[in-house]
C-alpha cells in the first residue's frame, strides 16, 4: 500500500471508530443526561456531538467529497427537529441550550450515520490531491459558490482559516481530530452529571 493510500485507510479507520463512540453516548445514555448542562461555560453532551457531526458534514461534504452537505440532501434538520443551519460556530448560549432541549435524538443518530457513511467516500476523490499544499482561495470560492449551504458562509472567516493549513492537515482535522477533541469534552461534561456516567474510566 502506498503513502497516500495508507493514509486515506488510517484516516477511514479513525473516522468510524470516533464517530461509532459518538453513536454508543447518543444510544446508550439518557436523554436527560444528554441534554444537561452542569455548569455555567460548559457545553451539554448532545451539543457537543451535534456540533461534531455538523463540523465534519460542512468540512468534508462541500470541500472534499465534493456534495451538498447531508443536512441538505437528506433533510436531517426537519428530522432533527432544527433550525439552525449553522455547524454551531459562535453560536451563542441562548441557542446552545434551546437546540440542547429540543433536537431530536433519534433525527441525531440518523444524521450522524448519513455523515460518516458520506465521508467514508472522501479516498475516491483525492487520488490526485497533493496533500503537502493547502486549499488555494479560487478554490475555496468555487465550492463556497457551488455549496453555499452553512448559514453565514461568505468566505471572510473560511478563506483564511482553509489557506492555512496543508490539506493532509485539513483532512486530519475534520475526519479525526476535530471529533475527538470533542470526545473529551464530552467525557468532561460526563464528568460533571451526578448519577451513571457513559464513561466509566
Amino acid at each position: 500500500m502506498n503513502t497516500h493510500a495508507s493514509f486515506c485507510a488510517a484516516l477511514l479507520a479513525n473516522n468510524v471508530r470516533t464517530n461509532d463512540e459518538l453513536q454508543a453516548i447518543l444510544t446508550k445514555t439518557s436523554h436527560d443526561r444528554l441534554r444537561t448542562r452542569p455548569h455555567a461555560n460548559m457545553n451539554t453532551m448532545i451539543w457537543s456531538i451535534w456540533h461534531s457531526y455538523r463540523s465534519e458534514d460542512a468540512c468534508i461534504a462541500r470541500f472534499v467529497v465534493p456534495k451538498q452537505q447531508v443536512l441538505t440532501t437528506t433533510h436531517a434538520n426537519a428530522a432533527m427537529q432544527v433550525s439552525y443551519l449553522g455547524d454551531g460556530f459562535g453560536m451563542s448560549e441562548a441557542d446552545v441550550l434551546a437546540l440542547s432541549a429540543t433536537i431530536s435524538i433519534e433525527g441525531l443518530i440518523a444524521y450522524g450515520a448519513a455523515v460518516t457513511a458520506q465521508s467514508a467516500a472522501f479516498a475516491g476523490y483525492i487520488a490526485d490531491w497533493d496533500l503537502t499544499v493547502p486549499f488555494s482561495e479560487a478554490e475555496v470560492r468555487v465550492i463556497l459558490g457551488a455549496y453555499a449551504d452553512l448559514a453565514d458562509d461568505d468566505g471572510s472567516g473560511t478563506i483564511p482559516y482553509m489557506l492555512s493549513m496543508s490539506k493532509a492537515d485539513y483532512l486530519m482535522k475534520h475526519l479525526y481530530g476535530h471529533s475527538q477533541y470533542h470526545l473529551g469534552e464530552i467525557s468532561a461534561i460526563d464528568g460533571q452529571i451526578p448519577g451513571t456516567r457513559f464513561f466509566t474510566w
